[in-house]
């Protein structure tokens, strides 16, 4: 039995995906793909455009998409500079 996505926040919904999968390579892929969701989240609600934030980042827009989409590994200093740019402050939690 697999819950509706929609039904649950998508990280709980990629952690159960990865449990149900046995798979820790699974929920690592999730976590990439979660990462880029939450600055694509953040950056739509300031208004900035890919582009725009590519420029404060002194990058292109297709690194932006990559890093929205998952695709882009990402350093913590990588992740901080992103988080100045969008205006906010990295957390880093261990659970």
């Amino acid at each position: 039995w697999y819950p509706h996505p929609t039904t649950l926040s998508s990280y709980l919904w990629g952690t159960i995906l990865a449990l149900k999968l046995k798979s820790p390579l699974a929920l690592e892929e999730y976590e990439k793909f979660y990462i880029g969701g939450q600055i694509k989240k953040i950056r739509r609600k300031t208004g900035m455009k890919q582009l725009e934030l590519a420029q404060k980042l002194k990058t292109s827009q297709s690194v932006i998409a990559r890093i929205e989409n998952g695709k882009q590994n990402l350093t913590l200093k990588a992740l901080t500079v992103i988080a100045h740019a969008l205006g906010k402050k990295l957390l880093v939690k261990f659970y």
